[in-house]
């Protein structure tokens, strides 16, 4: 019997601090959700979740040899035919349309289990699989800066196609992205090239998080919410805005020495003005509680 590998807090805290410092290549999208979903859910092994990617993608080989043995060579469709059946159709995975808010549908674990989930979380499967394959042709997938609606580009050759990891995989054309964006956002809405850019694996989980935190957020949990900020923050220590956030907070639930810090690293670091004024008001405001 194997012995499982036993993980712990910080471990988990280790591993994002090195994330937040490492070259966005070098990150591990799928280990990284794999262990922040265990840190929500106090589970101190990985290695069966990390067995069934390996699965996933071991089927996924499996089934293209055996469609290497009919033809030539293989095209997008036959890769994108083979991911559906794998995903999809053996284990059975998809969207979850019924219970689409369930905090659970945001953890990879708990999807993993499930079999259900957030477009992103699907999509962390799929981009896990497809980046994974060791094909003769050049074969790279990545997330999309799509609003409201997790979206994956593949590219094969001189072959490109949008697929929605929530509908089995399927390709989207134009107008399914416009109308889409139009229902996220409003009728004025219109599709910008910004929206069909890549994102960074960095992004993915700073977006994966930002499901969470807005869940709770509006479940009126504002300490959780924290709690996914400060992971945020270790994966993206960087980013102005996460700081500003997390500093408002932190003064909402009245933490006013770790706010008043929060507050002057983000005015340290912040090069967009915009958000500067409020900030500022707020950070004189704590310090004048503490005269």
């Amino acid at each position: 019997m194997l012995q499982r590998t036993s993980i712990s807090n910080a471990d988990i805290t280790h591993h994002l601090k090195i994330v937040g410092h490492s070259n966005d290549h070098d990150i591990s999208l799928s280990e990284t959700a794999l262990l922040i979903a265990a840190q929500d859910r106090q589970t101190n092994s990985i290695d069966r979740y990390r067995d069934h990617l390996d699965s996933l993608l071991q089927d996924t080989e499996n089934l293209l040899e055996q469609v290497t043995l009919n033809k030539e060579s293989l095209e997008l469709k036959d890769i994108l035919g083979a991911i559906e059946t794998v995903l999809y159709d053996i284990h059975g995975y998809k969207g979850d349309t019924e219970t689409y808010d369930n905090l659970e549908n945001a953890n990879l674990i708990a999807v993993i289990e499930r079999r259900k989930g957030l477009p992103i979380v699907l999509g962390i499967l799929y981009l896990h699989v497809i980046n994974s394959l060791n094909l003769e042709q050049t074969l790279f997938a990545t997330g999309l800066n799509f609003p409201g609606h997790f979206l994956i580009r593949l590219s094969y050759g001189k072959e490109h196609v949008i697929v929605d990891p929530f509908d089995r995989g399927q390709a989207r054309d134009t107008p399914w992205l416009r109308s889409t964006l139009k229902s996220f956002m409003s009728d004025q809405a219109e599709l910008r090239a910004e929206f069909t850019q890549s994102v960074s694996n960095r992004n993915i989980l700073l977006r994966l998080q930002n499901n969470i935190k807005v869940r709770l957020i509006e479940a009126e949990e504002p300490e959780k919410a924290l709690e996914v900020l400060e992971k945020m923050l270790l994966i993206a220590p960087h980013e102005a805005a996460i700081w500003r956030e997390a500093g408002m907070l932190q003064a909402f639930l009245n933490n006013i020495l770790a706010a008043i810090e929060t507050l002057e690293h983000y005015l340290l670091i912040e090069e967009d003005h915009r958000g500067l004024m409020e900030a500022s008001q707020m950070l004189q405001k704590l310090k004048a509680q503490l005269n």
